[in-house]
């Protein structure tokens, strides 16, 4: 458990929703620490699966990623004193394996070589209108959710296969095991009749998600589902990435976004919603509508399934390690109370 200084810390220099609407108030910033001489030497052991230019080019990471956040062991004890597979879902958008899979690569691969296995699982929306629109089909919404033909589910199902051994690929170059799992998210039809084949998930298959990390693999999966008689279903990634938290019940449930976090009506980002207490006045603000109030809905809707430890940050990919190990954090922080 974090110390009393250093919970009352992460909560206190955190900017969080101003109490007043239109006022807006910034917490003085905490000074980041100078790197732990123990955590770096433990973040500096590398893999021997990687080959050595592999193992030199992770060791340059991992040092570079140290050295610039300043890590906090306090937060790597907090996330090491569960088991493995409580410690991160993240989610991983189609826009980030297409712009950013290289800081994402970065930020596992620290995590990787301080002994956290989070779930990964990703989508791939921005590819898949890209890819209908060059056959001249045209994307079709209702109600936010994708229509998913059979040509439609045809060109997810190889593209989600792409993108996913795109990702393992980087990863593994690295040094960092890696391991693909399909057959994890079972699934009924949503509304075969509205949104032919889209799948609302009824059961999380855990058992491969653990014997992966157990093993010493990160696991990564793509968000498509199956029915009980074998068809595949197409599954939003938040809806998936949620399913598998409530499944698994982590400590923290990262959305990484091109962003890096939420936003107020200043523009000025959120750092920090202590949803007991400013969930109500988040929702009184004229600012806060549309896809921000869908959002901060989804996320509560979502923790108040979950144990009160567990947390959701919304994050850029690149800044993954300063959001888990500082006490200022880098993104938005959303959680049930103040208490880490």
């Amino acid at each position: 458990m974090l110390s009393a200084t250093a919970t009352s810390l992460r909560a206190g220099s955190r900017r969080a929703v101003s109490r007043v609407a239109g006022a807006s108030s910034v917490a003085a910033p905490r000074q980041i620490r100078r790197p732990n001489v123990a955590l770096c030497q433990a973040l500096s052991t590398t893999t021997a699966l990687a080959s050595p230019p592999a193992r030199d080019r992770a060791r340059e990471i991992v040092a570079q990623t140290v050295s610039s956040i300043g890590s906090n062991q306090q937060y790597l004890k907090l996330f090491t004193s569960v088991s493995s597979q409580k410690f991160a879902v993240i989610k991983v958008g189609g826009a980030i394996l297409t712009e950013y899979i290289s800081e994402l690569c970065r930020s596992l691969l620290f995590l990787y070589e301080v002994g956290l296995y989070p779930v990964i699982v990703h989508g791939a929306g921005p590819q898949l209108n890209r890819l209908l629109e060059e056959a001249g089909v045209e994307p079709q919404f209702k109600e936010g959710i994708r229509v998913t033909d059979a040509k439609t589910l045809g060109v997810a199902r190889k593209l989600f296969l792409e993108e996913n051994l795109r990702l393992t690929d980087r990863l593994d170059e690295l040094g960092v095991a890696t391991r693909s799992l399909s057959g994890v998210f079972m699934a009924d039809y949503l509304d075969k009749e509205k949104w032919q084949y889209v799948g609302k998930i009824t059961k999380v298959n855990k058992e491969a998600i653990e014997k992966s990390i157990e093993a010493g693999y990160i696991p990564v999966l793509t968000s498509m589902a199956e029915s009980e008689d074998g068809r595949l279903l197409n599954v939003n990634a938040d809806v998936a990435a949620g399913e598998l938290a409530r499944a698994l019940e982590p400590l923290k449930i990262l959305y990484l976004s091109e962003k890096g976090g939420l936003f107020d009506g200043e523009g000025e980002k959120i750092s920090h919603i202590n949803l007991d207490e400013e969930f109500d006045h988040l929702m009184s603000q004229p600012w806060c509508r549309y896809g921000l109030r869908l959002k901060i809905k989804e996320i509560k809707g979502l923790l108040d399934t979950l144990p009160r430890s567990s947390s959701v940050a919304i994050i850029h990919p690149s800044e993954m390690q300063k959001e888990l190990f500082t006490d200022s954090g880098a993104g938005t922080l959303i959680r049930r109370g103040d208490k880490m």
